[in-house]
């Protein structure tokens, strides 16, 4: 369920105390950071710097933030190796789309952003928080007033801590009083100076932990930054917190303390009374003032004299679970007894109250996690009592360093939720858990009688096939109608939000042994288990103790063979066909070169097994993001030797600075091609301040005679790949303008199909407008390309304003006939940020990106329409094995997309 790292932060008992108390126990500092800046609301950076007088191994800190809602999540965990030297700087910033846009070269980069109203902060390598700044009052990572949020602005603006004295980053415990704002910022990386640390003292916080009334010691250390030619000496005084003297917690100190020449620190103790009941951690202060020995200057004066109450608790699981994320017990010792062990791992167990003992809260939950490090001795169905403290590992409440005890063995396990088809919910407005879908049910027994594997593994460090996704009500995690969750709909366009699959979770079979180690799964596997919910990595994840497969699914899953009196016309986006020469604005292959002539061999050959064994040869295929005639050319002739079939590539260029375009794959052996032509090529808009074409990649119209029962059919069809949808759902200057564009190409669109479907000579022949459109069969709320394209188009429902369809009659889509769960034919996972307690939240959503559009007379003509399985299902390594396998299976992962084939009654319409 969790990494077998054990670890104690003592700033986890102190929550309660940040308020009032500094915290910074560690030389690594932020410095300066920006959450928004020219390119947007990831256009960010946080600068980190080390404090110390030695270099600072900062191998395994993280960087965490906060949204307002006090969700957290990690952003990057430093790589082992890295070290900051003294007074010097690292550079982290945002490498996602529209990223940090600064001048400065960033040493390191992660790839989701912080929140404009949110926090961020460090984590040392065992977890603890070394420095924290919060930007609103809700955020969980802030010190005393958290700073105020700089806005939603796209400008160059941040926040720098203010120095004190020493030259030191300014840390009094309050972030109000520590920074200011700056505009514009200058970050600094590892190539910047460094900053030459004069003579300082520092004082470190300081812990200890009582179990029984017996006095300790605590020592306080005080350091010099570097040795003195002289003494030095500073005044220390306690101070009465949330621990007083008054109260008998620790008998108070006010003394100088001297550090001898040549000496870099000296240590003094405070005494602690012992405690005879369990209680509530306590805290005081120790304040340095007066230092005296030369140009010496107090960097850090203030520290945590931190007492911890290890006294156990007597408490109910569900009362150390609490209702949130992090336990209302955190830190402190607990005993729990009398509860069934559910479920045991490699490196702990589940332990969950017993049905009369629950409580009526359905918002808390009756189990929990034990770790234990190694394999633990007991074993499903135990009854045990356990003392222990309580945890929070990255979000998951749970128990260590227990002491574990066995009362009872072969104990009725407690009842398990039922997940199915209304838990978890799928209403993110009515959330099973309050505030989330899972997290009362942590650490809980679970059942699921219909789950659907909804991806295909996914791959995790030295794991090939690892964690899924998975839903349990039976259906694929599909895209509905709606604008995009968490997006505001935009004024006046008449549509909800779609939900945002809030019922979707991960599943990790082989935890607790339901299944072997890196067994793969292939979406679509339809099971029933029993398992315990957890939380790792940010997701919650189901892990099952028992599983039982009701229908595998197999890959590739080919379409029907084409009946002996149709006509198939199908679509595949190739996902970046691309030859070796770079001979365009950017690369054809999306990354810094060409794929090699053995690259391009093996694409190939992936492409002629998918269109071949999976697509079963269709008469006429439209084909998208082909960089060149000759590289499909060469794709025509590995079907010709893979196959019985003899096909000629068509292609002509378009103005995609990448190079790719659309294109035909045509059997000649079966068609006789009449024209190849573009449509709108030509056709220019004003793009900002300069003219460009409406097209990158121009539709291309097909007209061919094509063998029917009684001789030939004349039929027509449009291949086409409008704009991508990947800033549509974004605000600001680049999403509108590619609205627009989107829309002033659909627009095109319409008008030529309109032009060829009421052609006297077009009146009888069948029409298809197929392709991978970058659109849903209905409208995401700005612009609804394939309504437009039909006829369909509804100015209520999208941002964007036709005032009246062009197309009459309309086109229909072939994507309506085919089962509502088999329509799906691009996998997008999509990140919702920190919300629904995930950080960040992502979701694979199934999408109709490919459809087929129909004229009357093709749709009178129509028999069905089949996507071919071979792509979106398969596990990651399996797409990664099948490049060397033989057959049908090298057709696995031969692109990003799912193609599709209609099939068509090959009678002309006259003979009706």
């Amino acid at each position: 369920m969790r990494s077998t790292t054990s670890r104690r932060a003592s700033w986890a008992a102190l929550a309660g105390l940040l308020t009032v108390l500094p915290l910074q126990a560690a030389d690594l500092s932020i410095t300066q950071f920006r959450v928004r800046g020219p390119s947007g609301g990831n256009d960010e950076f946080v600068e980190v710097q080390n404090t110390g007088t030695a270099a600072l191994d900062v191998s395994g800190y993280k960087l965490n933030a906060s949204n307002a809602s006090g969700t957290t999540g990690t952003r990057f965990t430093f790589p082992a190796g890295t070290s900051v030297a003294p007074g010097c700087f690292l550079l982290l910033a945002n490498g996602g789309s529209s990223g940090y846009s600064g001048a400065v070269a960033p040493d390191l980069k992660y790839s989701t952003g912080i929140t404009d109203d949110g926090g961020l902060a460090l984590l040392n390598a065992t977890g603890a928080i070394v420095d924290q700044v919060g930007l609103s009052a809700g955020s969980a990572y802030k010190q005393g007033t958290p700073l105020v949020s700089l806005g939603s602005a796209n400008a160059d603006q941040g926040y720098g801590r203010k120095v004190n004295g020493a030259g030191l980053p300014q840390n009094s415990g309050d972030n109000s009083a520590d920074w200011v704002k700056v505009a514009p910022t200058s970050p600094r990386a590892s190539t910047s100076p460094c900053t030459a640390q004069g003579l300082s003292l520092s004082i470190a916080d300081a812990t200890v932990s009582v179990r029984n009334g017996d006095d300790q010691p605590m020592p306080f250390t005080v350091s010099l930054s570097e040795a003195a030619s002289a003494d030095v000496s500073v005044h220390a005084a306690t101070a009465d917190d949330t621990a007083t003297v008054a109260a008998g917690d620790y008998d108070a100190v006010d003394t100088t303390v001297t550090i001898p020449a040549g000496s870099t620190s000296t240590t003094f103790n405070v005494n602690v009374h012992g405690a005879k009941a369990a209680g509530p951690d306590k805290a005081f202060r120790v304040n340095l003032s007066d230092a005296a020995g030369g140009d010496v200057t107090i960097a850090k004066g203030s520290a945590i004299g931190a007492i911890l109450n290890e006294i156990p608790v007597a408490a109910e699981i569900w009362q150390v679970t609490g209702r949130g994320q992090v336990s209302p017990l955190l830190g402190k010792r607990v005993a729990t007894h009398g509860n069934i062990v559910t479920a045991v791992g490699p490196a702990g167990f589940t332990m969950q109250t017993p049905d009369n003992r629950a409580d009526d809260d359905r918002l808390t939950s009756n189990g929990i996690y034990v770790f234990t490090s190694s394999a633990p001795t007991v074993k499903a169905g135990d009854r045990v009592d356990v003392e222990a403290t309580v945890d929070n590992y990255f979000n998951l409440p749970e128990l260590k360093n227990a002491q574990i005890t066995t009362t009872g063995r072969g104990m009725r396990l407690p009842k398990a939720v039922v997940f199915g088809n209304n838990v978890p919910s799928s209403d993110p407005a009515a959330l099973s858990c309050g505030e989330t879908n899972f997290q009362c049910y942590v650490g809980m027994r679970v059942s699921i009688d219909n789950g659907m594997i909804t991806t295909g593994n996914l791959r995790f460090s030295n794991e090939p096939f690892a964690e899924v996704y998975i839903t349990a009500n039976g259906k694929r995690s599909l895209r509905e109608p709606g604008v995009r969750y968490t997006v505001p709909v935009p004024e006046g366009v008449n549509l909800p939000n779609w939900s945002g699959n809030p019922q979707v979770f991960k599943m990790n079979t082989a935890d607790f042994g339901a299944v072997a180690a890196n067994t793969p799964f292939n979406a679509g596997t339809t099971f029933r288990a029993e398992g315990v919910m957890s939380y790792a990595f940010g997701a919650y994840t189901f892990i099952p103790t028992s599983i039982d497969i009701k229908k595998a699914t197999k890959l590739p899953r080919a379409v029907d063979s084409r009946p002996f009196y149709a006509v198939r016309v199908g679509a595949l986006n190739t996902e970046r066909f691309c030859d070796t020469e770079f001979n365009t604005t950017f690369t054809c292959s999306g990354g810094d070169t060409e794929p090699t002539a053995d690259e391009v061999k093996l694409k190939t050959q992936r492409l002629s097994a998918y269109i071949g064994s999976v697509l079963k040869l269709p008469d006429i295929l439209s084909v998208e993001e082909v960089k060149s005639l000759q590289v499909l050319q060469g794709l025509a002739k590995q079907l010709g030797d893979d196959y019985p079939a003899q096909y000629e590539a068509f292609l002509q260029p378009g103005h995609d600075p990448s190079g790719i375009n659309v294109g035909f794959l045509v059997r000649t052996d079966r068609v006789r091609v009449l024209d190849v032509r573009q449509l709108g090529a030509d056709e220019t808009w004003q793009d900002g301040d300069q003219t460009a074409f409406v097209h990158d990649h121009p539709p291309l119209l097909l007209t061919a005679d094509v063998p029917s029962i009684v001789g030939r059919m004349r039929i027509n069809v449009i291949s086409v790949h409008p704009k991508a949808r990947q800033n549509v759902d974004k605000t600001g200057p680049t999403a509108e303008r590619d609205r627009q564009k989107r829309f002033l190409q659909a627009k095109s669109l319409a008008t030529q199909v309109q032009a060829i479907q009421t052609d006297r000579k077009n009146l009888l022949a069948p029409l298809l407008v197929v392709g991978d459109f970058n659109a849903y069969q209905f409208s995401d709320g700005f612009t609804d390309v394939v309504g437009l394209i039909s006829g369909k188009y509804d100015d209520s429902q999208n941002l964007l304003k036709l005032g009246g369809n062009l197309v009459k009659p309309t086109l229909w889509n072939a994507v309506d006939s085919v089962p509502a769960q088999d329509r799906y034919s691009f996998l997008f996972t999509e990140n919702f940020g920190n919300i629904q307690g995930q950080a960040p939240r992502q979701v694979p959503t199934h999408q109709v990106l490919d459809h087929a559009l129909l004229n009357t007379v093709a749709r009178g003509l129509f028999l069905q329409m089949q996507y071919g399985r071979g792509n979106l299902d398969a596990p990651v390594q399996t797409i990664d094995d099948s490049a060397s396998a033989t057959g049908v299976q090298k057709a696995i992962g031969s692109s990003d997309h799912d193609g599709f084939v209609v099939d068509m009654l090959a009678l002309p319409l006259g003979l009706f």
